[in-house]
């Protein structure tokens, strides 16, 4: 099995973009993105809500349960996948696929401390399970 951990950051609110997001209109997007990921990732052409649930505490992330199906105009096209979506308000949304697979949006603070200075950072850990470590 190989596992590829790879990472990009980029701001929400570049300089001359309008209109300026706010960290609840950027919140309400990602737990759009959870419920509606065709819309967000060319790759997915549905997305089924299976369950949702809060978390036990204050501490535990609300949790989605989901299935995705990739879009015929990728190959190989296919699904549904079982995605865990994991919420952490109002900054993380963890991805977790049933073979370990992980993918994280992390909402963080820019350098100057204004509300709307804000990147979002993809965090991704694809594992594949059908490709040896060292091929081609």
């Amino acid at each position: 099995m190989v596992v590829f951990n790879l990472g990009f950051t980029a701001p929400i609110n570049p300089p001359g973009i309008s209109p300026v997001l706010t960290p609840t209109q950027v919140w309400a997007g990602l737990q759009r993105k959870v419920r509606h990921a065709e819309e967000f990732v060319p790759l997915f052409s549905a997305c089924e809500v299976l369950s949702e649930e809060p978390g036990a505490t204050d501490f535990d992330p609300y949790t989605v349960i989901r299935a995705v199906t990739i879009s015929p105009n990728f190959r190989p096209p296919g699904g549904p996948i079982r995605n865990v979506c994991k919420l952490y308000a109002p900054s993380r949304v963890d991805f977790l696929r049933e073979d370990g697979t992980k993918f994280s949006n992390y909402v963080t603070q820019g350098p100057s401390g204004e509300e709307t200075d804000m990147f979002m950072t993809y965090v991704f850990e694809w594992r594949h399970a059908g490709v040896e470590e060292g091929s081609e």
